[in-house]
């Protein structure tokens, strides 16, 4: 019997495919002061409940096959349960380790081992060089080739080119931090080179045509890099403490060959190679050689003693290739111009 206020809520069974379905269970009665429904068509929390219990009852009492296929909608408003959050990680003394730590929230343990060598395997041991000073190029290997152009003692080098080649170690010295002045009868061609190697007012490159005498002045951070730029029919003026005369022209690079101080570097630009220009082959530490002509490379070889084969070849190298002949050996490369210089200089020529 039930009074009438009360109120029988019948819960359908869960329609199951080709299952026997369960007969329906009633749910237990309401009383008087059961909260009240929402509205039509709104599901409240009590409804929610309400039916999950009765769903639950159903597949309590239903055989395993029923249970089976209708445990997918058991429970449609629930969601999996999300996985417990990792312990936080732990330092030696159990207080929480500072910062993140991996996927699983612990840091890895750091394992230092020793390993013990004999005196004779430890002196095996070392560095493996690497080239050092100014960059010229590349050999057929790729392998940078560099010349130790600034040292604590002077050093003389003689390239026989174009005013390009000359441009081009005097914009790779200023990248070492060098004080550039060029000597030359020719300041027109290199109007200009310090303002745009440098993109300001040219305050490390200095261009001389008046023949005045150079500051023996150099250090390690600022070495400087005298440039004689001599013109064809010129011979570089005597050097100090050598038997090769001097040239009797009043040109600015051939004026003022005084002696070279430490971290001061020379460099006599050969526009032409002939006999009078051959003895600066002779009293330079290094000679850097471009594309020569037929009688330039039989100059070459009577003053450098180069064998037929090589005084051969420095008539067919390419534009842009150099010939190294000094400093114990004797080494052909290839320039590796960046876009920068490209840009500045143009393409490698004589």
């Amino acid at each position: 019997m039930t009074g009438p206020g009360d109120e029988r809520r019948t819960v359908v069974p869960l329609p199951v495919a080709s299952a026997a379905v369960p007969p329906p269970v009633a749910a237990p009665p309401v009383g008087a002061d059961a909260p009240v429904r929402g509205a039509p068509g709104v599901r409240t929390d009590a409804d929610a409940d309400a039916a999950g219990t009765a769903t639950a009852t159903a597949l309590a009492t239903a055989d395993p096959l029923t249970r089976a296929l209708a445990s997918p909608l058991a429970a449609p408003e629930s969601h999996p349960p999300a996985p417990p959050a990792p312990p936080p990680a732990r330092g030696p003394g159990g207080e929480a380790a500072p910062g993140r730590g991996g996927p699983s929230g612990r840091l890895p343990r750091l394992r230092i081992g020793t390993h013990a060598v004999s005196p004779a395997a430890l002196a095996r041991l070392s560095p493996t060089p690497l080239p050092a000073g100014l960059v010229l190029g590349a050999d057929r290997r790729r392998a940078a080739v560099t010349i130790r152009l600034f040292r604590p003692e002077p050093t003389r080098v003689t390239l026989v080119g174009g005013v390009w080649a000359g441009q081009l170690v005097a914009f790779r010295a200023l990248a070492l931090g060098a004080r550039i002045i060029v000597l030359t009868a020719d300041p027109a061609t290199w109007a200009g080179f310090g303002p745009a190697a440098l993109g300001r007012a040219a305050d490390r490159v200095e261009v001389r045509a008046d023949g005045r005498p150079v500051p023996a002045t150099g250090t390690a951070q600022q070495p400087t890099l005298i440039v004689r730029d001599l013109p064809p029919g010129a011979t570089r003026p005597a050097v100090p403490g050598s038997t090769t005369p001097g040239s009797t022209l009043r040109d600015p690079a051939t004026v003022g060959a005084a002696a070279l101080g430490a971290w001061q570097a020379e460099l006599t630009v050969l526009r032409r190679l002939d006999p009078g220009t051959a003895p600066a082959l002779r009293d330079s530490d290094l000679c850097v050689l471009q594309r020569l002509s037929a009688d330039e490379s039989v100059v070459a070889a009577q003053a450098l003693r180069l064998p037929p084969d090589s005084a051969r070849f420095l008539q067919v190298m390419a534009d842009d290739m150099l010939t190294l002949v000094g400093g114990g050996t004797d080494r052909h490369l290839w320039i590796s111009q960046t876009s920068v210089e490209q840009h500045l200089l143009g393409a490698p020529r004589r």
